[in-house]
């Protein structure tokens, strides 16, 4: 939790200094290109992170042919068809850097299953969650070019991720080439893409809809707000081994436990951050307060659901995954034909995204029996 906070913290003090130093209105433009280059990510993924942390966590292994080919050959493939394909519908955007920084997004992800699969928390999750943004502001102390540098940042994190991964000496246990290549999930890919998609939506869309400064301060709203659901990321984390091996076993008392831990992790952090959050609304400027609130209570509703993308993504549910999140994205976008302002958007996306949680608890549950709320944690 620890770690976690201090990758919330970087995250933060890189954002409030990138919004300083360009100003809201192309703070606001950067980030709007950056999450761009994020829901790219998982689309040259095809699924790899997602499924290497399964196959590297679930008791078999990965040959080095499978690694090459989800870490680097099949998302460079999808990266040059992007390149060629996406300038043909808009051509005023820098697709170049926008997919070079996707594929080097998902290698850090990808290394940073490897890394959670030896055997580090810690690390992986700073490579995974704190690598990305932290390359992109040292790439706007050096220049205006910030998604081209950030690439050459992120590639740098890669190598020093892929040495300390060689060094560990019980690699060969779950890296070999008796060990299958896994093959696309498509399942996997659209879940990873849908998440992806579903955290970035109210900014793009919300870019299209609201000024460069308005959604410059949306986005820092937004970002403040995620810190109540940071424990819920840590709970993902910690818990992965533990679900992913249940499952394999066919334990379904181990797989209720292993949810339980994950909600126990997510929970009290959780809404104590949620207190703080509250007790900060009347300290901030006119307008912003009703926009926090709304966002606040969109966090630790995540919270109360801490367990469901996990057990669904590492239990052979990962369609129900993409299913929730599609419903999900397409209710914000059924909502944002009512957003006229931060507040207005603030609400279509809490909306959308409780009603993709809530979804996927009832079909986990329908399904196997198991609660992954935190109501499962008063029984």
């Amino acid at each position: 939790m620890a770690a976690r906070a201090a990758i919330v913290a970087v995250n933060f003090g890189v954002m409030i200094w990138l919004a300083y130093w360009l100003g809201f209105d192309a703070f606001g433009s950067l980030a709007v290109v950056w999450g761009i280059a994020l829901v790219a990510a998982p689309v040259v993924s095809l699924g790899g992170p997602l499924l290497l942390l399964r196959a590297l966590t679930d008791g078999g292994g990965v040959s080095p042919a499978g690694l090459l080919l989800h870490m680097v050959t099949l998302p460079a493939a999808v990266a040059v068809i992007g390149v060629l394909i996406c300038p043909l519908f808009l051509p005023l955007l820098p697709w170049v850097s926008i997919f070079g920084a996707a594929f080097a997004i998902n290698l850090l992800t990808c290394l940073a299953s490897l890394m959670r699969a030896l055997g580090s928390v810690n690390m992986s999750m700073v490579l995974r969650d704190c690598g990305p943004q932290v390359g992109l502001g040292l790439a706007a102390l050096m220049t205006d070019q910030y998604l081209s540098f950030a690439v050459v940042w992120l590639g740098g994190f890669a190598i020093v991720a892929i040495i300390w991964a060689w060094q560990r000496p019980h690699r060969g246990e779950i890296i070999d080439a008796s060990y299958p290549i896994p093959g696309v999930s498509p399942s996997l890919w659209g879940t990873s893409v849908l998440g992806v998609g579903l955290s970035q939506v109210d900014i793009i869309v919300g870019g299209a809809i609201l000024s460069p400064a308005q959604i410059g301060t949306y986005v820092v709203l937004r970002r403040v707000a995620n810190l109540v659901a940071l424990p819920v990321s840590v709970a993902t984390w910690v818990s992965a081994n533990a679900v992913s091996k249940s499952y394999a076993a066919r334990d379904p008392a181990g797989l209720r436990a292993a949810s339980k831990l994950g909600n126990r992790i997510a929970l009290f952090p959780g809404f104590a951050l949620f207190l703080l959050g509250v007790m900060v609304l009347p300290f901030l400027p006119t307008r912003a307060p009703a926009v926090f609130a709304a966002l606040l209570g969109g966090a630790v509703l995540q919270v109360v659901f801490a367990s469901g993308f996990t057990v669904a993504t590492l239990c052979g549910m990962a369609h129900l995954s993409a299913i929730s999140r599609a419903v999900s994205l397409l209710a914000y976008l059924g909502l944002a034909a009512f957003v006229a302002g931060p507040f207005e958007n603030a609400l279509a996306y809490v909306g959308a995204i409780t009603c993709g949680s809530a979804l996927l608890w009832w079909m986990i549950w329908q399904r196997v029996g198991v609660d992954t709320s935190a109501f499962a944690l008063g029984r």
